[in-house]
């Protein structure tokens, strides 16, 4: 019985094990003062000195980061998710036998009034992997994004790709001690039951 047992905590140990979380960038910067010209990509202005002067005509607008540090593309993150066993437990985020990737930290400052919790915005992208769940599809404020910044459910025994695009929320209204605003923000993720 003890050897029984044994194994199966050791199955279920190597199950949990095979769950991996892989982002090719866990910093995005924002740069006000970045030279270069006005870039919009994908409908969303770069953050950079020019994208910071149209603001005042284009009004209050989501910026993409300057730049993704270390990422392979210029504007986002990009994850590979791989999970065995284990899952459920969660409400919405890992429900059933899926497992979620949450965003579990954001570190850095911007200068007020750019609290991340409201003015950082996130949007999940499933490039690859079949009954992944998205929770976050369109771009929504951190403190906003569901069952505590769970970002997708992922099934089990699945590897999957996603893209996590990142905005700033800037307003021409904006009032900062020192201008153009600047700032780095470094994220960490997770895979968990919940």
């Amino acid at each position: 019985m003890a050897r029984a047992l044994g194994f199966l905590i050791l199955l279920l140990a190597l199950g949990q094990a095979q769950n991996a979380v892989q982002c090719d960038a866990t910093e995005v910067a924002f740069d006000f003062s970045a030279p270069g010209p006005l870039s919009i990509q994908g409908g969303y202005p770069v953050a950079n000195l020019a994208g910071y002067l149209h603001l005042f005509d284009a009004g209050p607008s989501l910026f993409l980061p300057t730049r993704v540090v270390g990422g392979m593309g210029p504007y986002r993150v990009e994850c590979l998710l791989r999970t065995g066993g284990g899952g459920g437990g969660g409400t919405l985020c890992g429900a059933g036998t899926t497992l979620c990737f949450r965003l579990t930290g954001v570190a850095g400052t911007f200068p007020p009034p750019l609290d991340p919790n409201t003015r950082l915005y996130l949007m999940v992208q499933v490039v690859s992997g079949p009954g992944v769940i998205n929770h976050v599809p369109s771009p929504t404020p951190l403190g906003a994004i569901p069952d505590n910044r769970g970002l997708a459910s992922i099934p089990r025994n699945t590897e999957a790709v996603l893209w996590l695009y990142l905005f700033l929320r800037m307003d021409p209204e904006d009032a900062f001690p020192l201008l153009p605003a600047s700032g780095t923000l470094t994220l960490s993720y997770r895979l968990r039951n919940n």
